[in-house]
């Protein structure tokens, strides 16, 4: 196998396995600093762009987690402890029919959002709350099914959940979108220029109007693993991707929906 291909590529595959000898010396398992600097090492210089985070203990005897600089499956791989032999992708118990990588991924994921700071969003509130953690949804200002989506998010806390809207701009697809998160972001009324934005309304303001919480939105999207708008958080754990109506969201928060 070519080693000097990107680990983007490399990792695409459900399970693969590479060579990566750390010159015959064998790399003890154990959580200390010194002990895991070589497979952190060896990783980042076999893998050229890849920002190791994390090397931590599996349930599996003589293997090791190494978490990339994201939160997404492909971006976690299995590193024998002799520092050789290198799994990626999912993993697997199917004597327990257990995806042992995607729980571990929810949980990293949920304790991200748990300490999440909601002074960063724009926190929409019921007038009576039926959740004590918000539904969070990454939204670009000029996303369409953003937009679409938008008035579910009021029928949702119209029913009592409250929901938490982090400005998340795609700039390689919307290269305003940056601009008009910004400007959402320093406007008097949030909220309001929120609205009027998903409903493709202008959005005036410049880059620089005041301090803004974007760019940590950016990283933290690339931590989730956000890629699509809108890309919804329930509190429960449970996540979804692009629209769906109010009464499904309710269903999945085991809310009932409200008679009109």
């Amino acid at each position: 196998m070519a080693m000097r291909r990107s680990y983007q590529q490399i990792i695409a595959g459900l399970v693969c396995a590479v060579c990566v000898s750390v010159a015959g010396e064998s790399i003890l398992r154990a959580e200390t600093d010194d002990a895991v600097r070589p497979i952190k090492t060896v990783i980042e210089q076999k893998f050229p762009g890849m920002k190791v985070l994390r090397v931590s203990k599996t349930e599996i005897p003589g293997w090791l987690l190494v978490e990339s600089d994201s939160d997404r499956v492909e971006n976690y791989m299995y590193v024998h402890e002799s520092g050789r032999y290198v799994l990626s992708g999912a993993l697997f118990d199917i004597q327990m029919g257990r995806n042992v990588t995607q729980e571990y991924v929810r949980d990293r994921q949920q304790a991200l959002l748990a300490g999440m700071d909601t002074s960063k969003t724009i926190l929409l509130s019921p007038m009576q709350s039926k959740l004590e953690r918000p539904v969070l949804v990454f939204d670009d200002p000029d996303c369409r099914f953003c937009q679409q989506f938008h008035p579910e998010v009021q029928k949702l806390v119209e029913a009592g959940v409250p929901v938490a809207v982090v400005l998340y701009p795609l700039v390689r697809t919307h290269p305003d979108a940056y601009r008009k998160s910004v400007a959402i972001w320093c406007a008097p009324d949030q909220a309001e220029a929120l609205g009027r934005a998903l409903m493709s309304k202008p959005v005036m303001g410049e880059v620089g109007a005041c301090s803004h919480p974007i760019d940590e939105n950016i990283k933290l999207g690339k931590r989730l693993g956000v890629n699509s708008t809108p890309m919804v958080f329930l509190p429960n754990g449970q996540s979804f991707a692009g629209y769906r109506p109010a009464s499904e969201v309710l269903a999945l928060l085991q809310i009932e929906a409200q008679q009109k």
